[in-house]
């Protein structure tokens, strides 16, 4: 019952979550401009019963007027709104047709794009009531000043959103976006690494286990380490999340193994208590999901790798990019995360990717894709060469198995001789002459 409880409650956190993009931002900011005419009118009132007649009177116009400027801001507004809307579709239609069709998602939670919908939504909102409370008699002079300055804000936003709009369709700035986003998240991961534990091991010992699995099908998209933290401390157990972010999983699958010394006498308390922190979602897609920013990467090279497409440069760009995120784990490393108490017993266990699965996930579909394409080979091998550069003896011996990949893929698509020997001179620092190791 607790399990069903905890479900439900999680759907509707995730469904709740789900409200966003073009909706929530633009929203509450439409309904707090509009919510603010009503402040504004008030204000209105109290002035024309104050003794600040002279401030007063300075924002004061005659009715026509009123009606006028108030009129055109309100239909302007919504005439814009409009047309932004269907400048942001036809964004969405270039990017899902000529970039990769879940770059829409990024679209849609750019601010710029959200701001600038909520502000001429909440712009005409605003001008539309004090329309509505002007009268021959009663002309709000402090209100139509603030719809006025609304206005100038909304046009100076419509200029920053046109200059979004052309940048987002230009796909460098995309790759450049992507790619800035997931060397943050690796750092990330790495510097949180670094700070706790790394010596440590999650110890299972004798420890009573049993799991906590999940009550619905779909992919994992958070994993909340505070909660986990905190409910390992307050019952004094050990808790292992079976899979890292991005794995799909079914209803009845084991999301966690918790161990106690105390057997499964908290059973019930400790599932309550877990419930919400590992968040499934139907699709797949988050911060914490790297090998899905990876993926995203990878899919505009392989886009413009297809013969339908043929933008060898939109690929050699993903390509460079993604060597860049690769610096910080090449140079440093990744491990699972470890969390502990204060006392430095491990208490939480959160499986992560390794170096050879980041680096196996982004180059073994593009050496596969650009095994004839002779600039395009060119390209990973000196990615390749750039990241084994800055490996230690750890992780060097992976882009090692890559360039001998790299070399062989090459050698089946039949190349001449010369164009043979300039990837072996390239490889070089890594492969011997005749494609060996080094």
């Amino acid at each position: 019952m607790r399990m069903v409880a905890g479900s439900m409650i999680g759907r509707a956190l995730r469904q709740l979550g789900s409200v966003r993009g073009l909706i929530t931002v633009p929203g509450a900011l439409a309904l707090t401009l509009w919510l603010s005419a009503f402040i504004a009118l008030r204000l209105d009132r109290m002035l024309a019963r104050s003794d600040a007649v002279e401030l007063y009177r300075i924002l004061q116009t005659d009715y026509e007027t009123a009606v006028t400027i108030l009129s055109t801001i309100s239909g302007a507004s919504i005439t814009t709104l409009s047309l932004v809307y269907s400048l942001v579709l036809v964004v969405f239609t270039l990017a899902a047709g000529n970039i990769a069709p879940r770059l829409l998602r990024r679209f849609t939670g750019d601010r710029v794009n959200q701001v600038t919908a909520g502000l001429l939504g909440g712009t005409f909102l605003f001008s539309l009531t004090i329309l509505h409370q002007t009268g021959p008699d009663t002309v709000p002079g402090v209100s139509i000043a603030i719809a006025f300055c609304l206005a100038v804000i909304a046009v100076l936003q419509l200029i920053f959103f046109v200059h979004t709009v052309s940048r987002s369709v230009t796909i460098d700035e995309e790759i450049a976006a992507i790619s800035t986003q997931l060397e943050e998240r690796l750092t990330g991961i790495v510097a949180d690494n670094d700070d706790k534990a790394l010596d440590a091991s999650f110890d299972r010992g004798d420890a009573a286990a049993f799991e906590i699995t999940a009550g619905e099908n779909g992919y994992i998209v958070g994993i909340d380490e505070q909660r986990l933290t905190a409910l390992a401390d307050q019952f004094d157990v050990r808790v292992e999340i079976v899979d890292k972010p991005g794995t799909f999983v079914l209803r009845g699958q084991a999301l966690a193994s918790i161990f106690s010394d105390a057997g499964d006498g908290k059973r019930g308390a400790i599932e309550e208590a877990f419930a919400g922190s590992v968040t499934l979602s139907p699709v797949r897609g988050s911060g914490d999901d790297i090998e899905y920013a990876i993926s995203v990467l990878l899919e505009i090279a392989l886009r413009a790798l297809s013969p339908g497409v043929n933008d060898t440069f939109t690929a050699i760009a993903c390509v460079d990019r993604l060597s860049a995120a690769f610096v910080t784990p090449v140079y440093r490393g990744l491990r699972q995360r470890l969390i502990s108490d204060g006392d430095g017993v491990v208490r939480v266990s959160i499986p992560g990717l390794t170096v050879e699965d980041i680096v196996n996930t982004a180059f073994h579909p593009l050496r596969r894709a650009a095994a004839g394409n002779l600039l395009m080979v060119q390209n990973i091998a000196d990615a390749l060469m750039r990241l084994h550069d800055i490996a230690d003896d750890e992780v060097g011996p992976i882009f090692e198995r890559h360039a001998m990949l790299l070399m062989a893929s090459f050698e089946r698509t039949d190349p001449l001789d010369a164009d043979r020997d300039f990837l072996a001179n390239r490889l070089a620092p890594i492969l011997g002459r005749d494609g060996t190791t080094g």
